[in-house]
């Protein structure tokens, strides 16, 4: 049609098939056949159309193309070709030519995809803009007609009158394209219909509202119907006439009451317009119309000033405009004419589509989700967080980390049951009941209803809240309020996508539930898998939760690989750049698939797309599918106020990135800078991990950079991020000691001049009128033969199957998940000039704590050594404990300055890049603050303890002293008692009667309880550790005391892997290089030893600073030797814990020691014994001596004074 319409709808740029589109349906062979044979590609069918074979087209062949396609392609094909036709600036049908005993069709159900956004000149000021789906919006719809054959060319005069900017667009066909001169058989009767939109610039197009343009093709008398279809619905008719003879004259005049509705473009040629002017006048007449609506062209005007004449009422109908029409409204007026409406063949899947959005009413998007959407809410979210807490460690505080463990996995299922409880809402019933139907093309028909319902009230609220949002802004109530409105648009998204993500969640929560749920829910991942084979893309990262639901993306992607036939080789192709570069597009361009854009809502995560790759390629790409991975766009404007933004960004980039076979990163000039932060992130992530398993091969594609000289002249731009890069990944190699990885292209495979791309702009001109640029789509499709050639060309293994691309992902994401530091920095410098302070912030604390235990030694050695007796133990202690703790208050206030201070001046050095933390600064005054309340509470902890110990230590002593009497009167007790003077009390309860006794007196002396020391030991390791990636080599660790017993041996998984190969290479030097290694272990575990033993010798207890002495000692060895070493972090892991492991035995056992020496319930109880024996002892002797006594008394001295008595 003169102008290329960049049209992508296969997935290899030679070969076009509609198979790929996401419906099954039949082509009309009739129509197809006779369509071919006009466009010479008869002998093609029903084989593989090549892109060679549409360029022969003959382009004689322009001027029914339109007609004949729409008819012979199925419903969803003829949207997308609108939707395209509309993105070129093309007019697209709107009544469709009758066919044979047929009538004409209005194309409502074709025109519903087409979004569009302008800017009316009233918001020009502010900056505002409409947006809407354009079937929707009641907007003035003006018809342009001719009467006959008439000489003036009307659809060349519209391109000129409604052409934006300084190009004529041949927005309709006129004769004077190639192909024009064509004669139409089938196109007469067709109405065309584009749309003018401004753009809020005055001097750029001529019209300050949008309005509709409708073009008839051909005489209204052949096509009656069409054009009594247009009086009725039209503002404004202009009809292009040289003459009116009787018959048309009546026809006009049949129309009735016009009013000024009616304007007559009539044709000046000499004597013939004479004879037409009488009857022209009688229609004015006739409709009493004024003056100005005769408009004469003369024949030797040329078109700008016809145009210029046709602009001036049009701009007075628009001001005095005040019946506007929808083309959704249209389809009445249609059917009372008599006309066809294609979009009655869909009303059952348009009625499924309302009936689960009838819930909606007058809720807010965000109500109905909590009540119809509720297991991907808060619940999904808090597991999410649970999840990576699991990994992290982060908030575990003093707990013990089985113990928090433990708990987390106790809350994860707390979740799941809660989730449980929830039953399938009406909504989701619906939507799994159509989702279920097994005729594809009313699924694919229900599918595409929906979303387009969802988009428009999605639109509706989130422009609501975008405008509250502009408000807002403006009277600047403070940031916490735009936070919440930014959080609420989000929340307002509303897609297919959710459902599915409610699908997702509840076949989720139903495998851990009870086996009637699981089985009912198990048939879920084969309809979410039918629709992956249809081509709709599947979230594999949940973007709001920032999660993937493990055993939901797996059962799925399994089901398909059963689908398949398990013939399931995949290579993965990435796209990742900043928010709106156009990521989306590119892929849809490449690719001819239907990732979402321009729906007005913000998609959050990633989501791929299996395309299936022909027979023919197959052999080359040695794969089943290529596996496109769409991403959100990073550094949103949107989401930069929320929480973890950052962090959510990096983990998303670093997985994709990973995943991939080939990553395109997709960079517009003015974020570059932002995406190279984003890649030294992701760089830097991966050399955190274990391993990073494929390198992916990396290309930039550079937007809207139009000129034949961008790639030479880019050169020094080219090289400067090279180098950036590498500057930026020898740090990062530096922080986590990979002394092999010395270059960007270590991690990514990547060349400066061959993997680079220059790609003009998607617009030709100023939007929203501006077409799309056919240049992009040629350099599109240079880049995409390039992959595809490099996909061929660059495979150095088999390409994985659906079950490794599972087991890949899930190592990654679990080291995702497991990354604590790197993921919540912009950039590897930011992440070093942090991790440089923190550094230094660790050795202030450590100073600060060596220097508290020196005195708090002091202070343990005074409390020991005051001599008090028991009556004077309380007023004493607690005046002492008053002192040392005020002491203590004072020391603290001063290490705290002094830290403090030390911060200030470590901020006002030039060096070390402190400018890039600066809004760190209060975090590290708080972590002050932070760690000198832990120093002072734990010294009034410890003194607290010195106190009690001392008194219990005074009373034990007390007890010593008075249990030699306290056992005389107990004994004396025992002896008067008269039912045990019959017979002598056994040793057995003799020592019954001593326990209760003693059981009395220790009450009240509390004894020490021994410690965690193991615990404490491995808290400080882990803290050596802090902001490197080693949580789940620490998460293995169950007991810190088995590490250690064994000689500690070096392994090749010590050694970098970089390093080994070479080592390798140079004729077996890796063995020296490991027994260089086993001396340097030996002699850092020797010196630790003397170290950890020269401590356990001293009278003290265990204290913190003593392992914190060993890790620094293993530090600094390790840094003294790090290059000459070549080790890696799994190195330094396993010798600390082998250290460690031995510090935690020996440190356990000095604390033993200590209270075995300190405690003084133990050295009571150590003296329980002797006081037993004394006890029994000392009863049997008063026991003898007492019977005699009795014996004396009873059989002498009582008889002797009976006898006395009775003598007298």
């Amino acid at each position: 049609m003169g102008e290329e319409c960049p049209l992508t709808m296969a997935s290899h740029p030679e070969e076009i098939e509609l198979k790929h589109w996401p419906v099954a349906s039949q082509l009309n062979p009739g129509p197809l056949k006779t369509l071919l044979h006009k466009l010479g590609l008869e002998k093609q069918y029903p084989n593989k159309l090549t892109l060679r074979s549409l360029l022969e087209i003959n382009k004689d062949s322009i001027s029914d193309d339109a007609v004949d396609s729409l008819k012979a392609v199925p419903r969803f094909l003829q949207q997308e070709m609108a939707l395209k036709m509309s993105m070129c600036q093309f007019a697209v049908p709107l009544l469709l030519p009758p066919g044979t005993g047929s009538q004409s069709t209005l194309m409502l159900w074709a025109l519903r995809a087409i979004l569009k956004e302008w800017r009316p000149h009233a918001l020009s000021e502010s900056k505002g803009f409409e947006e809407g789906n354009i079937v929707f919006e009641q907007i003035p719809f003006i018809s342009f007609v001719r009467l006959k054959d008439c000489s003036i060319s009307k659809s060349q005069l519209l391109n000129h009158i409604f052409s934006s900017g300084q190009q004529i667009h041949n927005i309709f066909p006129h004769k004077d394209m190639d192909g024009g001169t064509a004669p139409k058989t089938i196109s007469g009767g067709l109405v065309e219909a584009c749309w003018y939109l401004p753009c809020g610039k005055s001097n750029v197009g001529g019209f300050p509202e949008p309005l509709t343009v409708a073009n008839l093709r051909g005489d209204i008398c052949a096509s009656q119907a069409q054009f009594s279809f247009l009086t009725q619905v039209s503002t404004a008719i202009f009809i292009f006439l040289d003459s009116v003879d009787e018959d048309e004259q009546k026809l006009l005049l049949s129309l009735g009451d016009m009013g000024s509705k009616l304007f007559l473009v009539v044709n000046s040629k000499g004597e013939e317009s004479r004879n037409a002017e009488t009857s022209v006048n009688e229609i004015m007449e006739a409709f009493k119309l004024k003056s100005n609506n005769k408009l004469i062209w003369r024949t030797n005007a040329n078109l700008a000033k016809c145009s210029h004449s046709i602009r001036k009422p049009l701009k007075y109908i628009l001001k005095e405009c005040t019946s506007k029409i929808s083309i959704e409204s249209m389809s009445n007026d249609a059917i009372e004419l008599g006309l066809s409406v294609d979009e009655c063949m869909t009303e059952a899947s348009k009625s499924a589509a309302e009936e689960i959005l009838k819930g909606i009413g007058d809720q807010s998007i965000v109500d109905y989700k909590r009540n119809q959407l509720p297991l991907q809410g808060e619940h999904w979210k808090q597991l999410a967080k649970l999840e990576k807490e699991e990994c992290r460690l982060k908030n575990s505080g003093e707990s013990r980390l089985e113990e928090y463990r433990a708990k987390l996995q106790q809350d994860k299922l707390k979740i799941r049951r809660e989730q449980n409880k929830y039953k399938t809402t009406t909504a989701m019933a619906s939507f799994l009941g159509y989702l279920a139907t097994t005729d594809k093309e009313e699924k694919a028909l229900f599918l595409k209803w929906l979303q387009l319902k969802l988009d428009i009230r999605s639109q509706k609220d989130m422009s609501s809240l975008r405008n509250r949002f502009q408000e807002q802004s403006l009277v600047k109530q403070g940031n916490k309020c735009l936070e919440e409105l930014d959080q609420c648009i989000l929340d307002s998204s509303l897609g297919i996508e959710h459902f599915m993500r409610e699908m997702g969640q509840i076949y989720e929560a139903s495998s851990l539930g009870n086996p009637q749920a699981s089985a009912e829910h198990c048939p879920l991942p084969a309809l979410a898998a039918e629709l992956l084979l249809d081509g709709y893309p599947f979230e594999l990262l949940d973007g709001d939760a920032s999660n993937i639901p493990e055993k939901w993306v797996t059962d799925v992607l399994m089901e398909l690989h059963r689908k398949v036939g398990e013939k399931s080789k995949l290579l993965v192709l990435t796209v990742l750049g900043v928010q709106s570069t156009g990521k989306s597009t590119l892929l849809n361009t490449m690719f001819g698939v239907q990732f979402p854009v321009s729906s007005g809502r913000c998609t959050r995560g990633a989501f791929i797309l299996f395309l299936k790759v022909g027979e023919d390629m197959r052999k080359d790409l040695h794969c089943d599918f290529i596996l496109l991975i769409d991403t959100e766009g990073l550094k949103s404007p949107s989401l930069a106020q929320l929480d973890e933004s950052c962090e959510h960004d990096n983990e998303l980039a670093t997985l994709v990135i990973g995943l991939s076979d080939v990553t395109i990163i997709n960079i517009a000039m003015e974020n570059s800078t932002e995406m190279n932060d984003v890649l030294q992130i992701a760089v830097h992530a991966f050399l955190r991990m274990k391993e990073v398993g494929k390198i992916p091969v990396c290309h930039f594609v550079h937007q809207n950079v139009a000129g034949v000289s961008a790639h030479n002249k880019n050169v020094t731009d080219r090289k400067h991020i090279l180098d950036r890069l590498n500057e930026m990944t020898q740090i990062a190699a530096e922080m986590e000691k990979r002394a092999s990885v010395n270059r960007f292209t270590d991690v990514l495979d990547y060349d400066a001049d061959k993997n680079n791309w220059y790609i003009p702009g998607l617009w030709h001109g100023t939007p929203p009128m501006a077409p799309v640029n056919t240049g992009y789509s040629v350099a599109v499709l240079d880049l995409k033969k390039n992959l595809l050639e490099v996909l061929k060309t660059c495979r150095c293994e088999e390409p994985s199957q659906i079950p490794e691309f599972i087991e890949w992902m899930k190592s990654l994401w679990k080291a995702v998940k497991y990354e604590n530091f790197i993921f919540s920095f912009r950039n590897t410098l930011v992440a070093q000039a942090y991790d440089n302070l923190w550094k230094e912030m660790t050795q202030w604390e450590w100073e600060s704590r060596k220097n508290i235990y020196t005195w708090q030694t002091k202070a343990d050695l005074q409390i020991s050594n005051l001599e008090v007796n028991s009556f004077e133990i309380q007023s004493e202690i607690q005046d002492l404990q008053k002192s040392l703790k005020s002491e203590a208050l004072k020391m603290v206030a001063t290490l705290e300055k002094e830290m403090t201070e030390k911060l200030d001046a470590y901020y006002k050095k030039k060096d070390r890049n402190v400018s890039l933390i600066e809004k760190n600064k209060i975090d590290f005054f708080h972590h002050i603050w932070d760690v000198h309340r832990d120093i002072l509470n734990t010294e009034n902890n410890k003194l607290d303890m010195a106190v009690k110990l001392k008194i219990s230590t005074i009373e034990a002593d007390d007890i010593h002293r008075k249990q030699k009497v306290r056992i005389e009167q107990k004994v004396l007790q025992l002896l008067q008692n008269p039912s045990d003077n019959k017979t002598p009390l056994s040793d057995e309860q003799l020592e019954d009667e001593f326990g209760k006794m003693w059981s009395q007196e220790v009450v009240k002396i509390k004894g020490l309880e021994e410690q965690d020391i193991p615990s404490h030991v491995f808290k400080q390791l882990i803290r050596d550790f802090s902001n490197r990636n080693v949580n789940e080599e620490f998460q293995n660790v169950e007991t810190l005391t088995a590490y250690g017993m064994e000689p500690f041996k070096a392994r090749d998984r010590h050694i970098c892997t970089m390093t080994k190969f070479k080592l390798k290479m140079m004729f077996g030097r890796e063995k020296k290089a490991k027994e260089s290694l086993q001396r340097f272990s030996e002699s850092v575990i020797d010196t630790c030893r003397r170290i950890i033993l020269d401590s356990t010798k001293s009278q003290t207890d265990y204290h913190d600073s003593l392992t914190k002495e060993v890790l620094e000692k293993i530090n600094k060895s390790l840094k003294e030797n790090y290059k000459d070493l070549k080790t890696n972090t799994k190195f330094e892991v396993d010798l600390k814990l082998h250290i460690c492991g031995i510090a935690s035995r020996e440190f356990l056992q000095m604390h033993r020691n200590f209270l075995l020496r300190k405690d003084p319930q133990k050295r009571l109880e150590e003296s329980k014994n002797q006081y037993l024996s004394a006890f029994i002892d000392l009863y049997r002797e008063r026991d003898h001596c007492q019977r005699k006594a009795q014996d004396f008394v009873q059989h002498s001295l009582r008889p002797a004074i009976l006898q006395y008595i009775n003598s007298q």
